[in-house]
């Protein structure tokens, strides 16, 4: 088992279950986003605000899984469930964004350090209107869009481009799919079930590659190891 089969599956058979209800919107991203950058002035005040995504308030769950390509990631494909940015009706919305990432040597003992640097990624995303105000190691995001920005143009579109754009930068990532959710609370809710799962595998990763730690019987993921072989694998090679 790869470290994040089980997630990938239960992704999949989320959004299979939209595309069944006719819930789902999907584009190719094929060609390179092209929106201004907002430099040291994207700060977006309340009045300014079109929409809000994923305030502590409503549900968010954001995060991102890896796994050596295989062919199974529709590279450049933006899934979008719920209204995007422009049809929104309500100012705030719970928010769900998933990153599947396929690529070359997740399946060694420096997985943990590239998944660290893609996901630093998501804070260096600079476009006009767009405003990160905040995240956190529990795999949520909080956002907000300017009232100029959605007239100009401004949607999941132009967001999940970029990400992807910025993933591609990578030598060693040769595909990325995106999945953004804002059809309501529960859609969300749904997510960060998965999302809890994948944050205690790489809760293991960081016990074995930052603390330096291997004795199972103190560790907290031991249960998680037991599960996911690509995590036993790991630990006896960083032992060696």
């Amino acid at each position: 088992m790869t470290f994040f089969e089980r997630q990938f599956n239960d992704i999949r058979a989320f959004m299979d279950r939209k595309k069944a209800l006719g819930e789902v919107r999907e584009i190719v991203h094929a060609k390179k986003t092209v929106w201004p950058e907002g430099g040291n002035r994207n700060l977006v005040l309340e009045q300014d605000m079109a929409v809000e995504l994923g305030n502590p308030q409503n549900e968010s769950a954001s995060f991102l899984l890896f796994e050596d390509d295989s062919g199974q990631i529709n590279d450049g494909r933006i899934s979008i469930v719920g209204p995007d940015l422009p049809q929104a009706v309500d100012k705030k919305l719970s928010f769900g964004k998933v990153v599947l990432v396929g690529g070359t040597g997740f399946s060694h003992e420096n997985s943990y350090d590239r998944y660290r640097e893609m996901e630093s990624i998501r804070y260096d995303i600079d476009l006009k209107g767009y405003m990160m105000r905040a995240t956190s190691q529990y795999q949520r995001e909080w956002s907000r869009v300017s009232k100029e920005a959605i007239q100009n143009g401004f949607s999941l579109d132009i967001l999940g481009g970029k990400l992807i754009d910025r993933f591609r930068e990578k030598a060693y990532v040769s595909s990325v799919e995106i999945f953004f959710v804002t059809s309501g609370k529960e859609d969300v809710i749904a997510l960060k079930e998965i999302a809890d799962q994948a944050i205690r595998i790489t809760g293991a990763m960081n016990k074995m590659i930052v603390e330096m730690s291997f004795d199972c019987d103190a560790c907290e993921f031991t249960d998680v190891c037991q599960d996911v072989s690509a995590l036993r694998s790991m630990r006896e090679k960083i032992k060696k």
